[in-house]
């Protein structure tokens, strides 16, 4: 069984690829071809943030399994079953006897088909929510899975409160005298990974007042030392994993040594679980963001 640590790196990793493969795909309902509205009871939920989105709508009570990612969300039910990822036990899952079941586009990734289409022919509804790529995918996110929980108002209430707190960050971050220069890296080495434009990541940096020194690559990609070291940013941000002091190991890279960030002492740890789930969580990343780009 995979370590946690391992666990949430493979879930980044998936992440990341199935993005910058696949791309956004469209909200689909498995057993009918498109989202039906309905008194929704039983609800499995296959990814964290999907899980999120429903606990935040009010429907957390609803739930009567989730993957092994989404056991820490706030507002999920205690000792819920745990359904695999990517191999999600077909006879388990019918035992639970769901009304619906929110998979997403990488529970399908490095798999021959999509661990869910067997469900669906049988007349499960498998709603399908894509892995968004910008912050206006998300808000679309939350209206459809509010409107497939017959709870559309509550998503509009819950959009209209993250685009507020968005546009508050984004017009603080405007008063700034300019624009920092950002490296944001998900994973270190020996296989470093980060971002460029085409991500909700690079809109976050953006909203928060600086600038992606890799805002000329298109979506996620393993940048060398070297590219880092040239680009020479003013501010590094680093994921906030549990097991992992990250800030401690990027100070400690000799060959970083001359990069201003690093000599300034602006490294930066951001919430790992927020900065990675495309859902409303993504705040409060975005708040430390700014708070990082703009401290004096």
């Amino acid at each position: 069984m995979l370590s946690g640590q391992a666990r949430a790196r493979v879930f980044l990793f998936f992440t990341a690829l199935l993005v910058l493969f696949i791309g956004t795909g469209c909200t689909r309902d498995s057993a009918s071809g498109e989202v039906q509205k309905n008194e929704i009871g039983r609800i499995i939920s296959a990814a964290p943030s999907n899980t999120e989105i429903i606990t935040a709508l009010g429907m957390g009570d609803h739930l009567i399994a989730v993957d092994m990612y989404s056991g820490g969300v706030p507002g999920v039910p205690p000792g819920l079953p745990e359904i695999d990822f990517f191999y999600p036990d077909t006879e388990a899952i019918i035992g639970l006897e769901p009304d619906i079941i929110f998979a997403n586009e990488i529970n399908s990734f490095g798999v021959a088909d999509n661990p869910f289409k067997l469900l669906g022919d049988m007349g499960i509804r498998v709603v399908d929510i894509p892995t968004s790529t910008s912050i206006e995918g998300i808000y679309n996110d939350i209206i459809t899975i509010a409107e497939v929980l017959g709870v559309r108002e509550r998503g509009e209430i819950l959009t209209a409160s993250m685009k507020e707190e968005i546009d508050r960050i984004a017009a603080a971050a405007k008063a700034a005298p300019e624009k920092k220069t950002v490296y944001f890296e998900i994973s270190g080495p020996p296989f470093m990974y980060s971002f460029g434009r085409g991500t909700f990541l690079n809109e976050m940096i953006e909203i928060a007042g600086g600038r992606n020194i890799f805002e000329d690559q298109n979506s996620w990609f393993s940048p060398s030392a070297e590219e880092i070291i040239t680009r020479n940013p003013d501010i590094i941000f680093t994921m906030n994993y549990s097991w992992e002091d990250t800030v401690a190991e990027m100070k400690s890279r000799t060959a970083f040594k001359t990069i201003t960030a690093i000599k300034e002492n602006r490294v930066y740890a951001i919430d790992d679980n927020s900065a990675s789930r495309p859902s409303q969580n993504i705040l409060p990343a975005l708040r430390q963001m700014a708070e990082g780009i703009n401290s004096p």
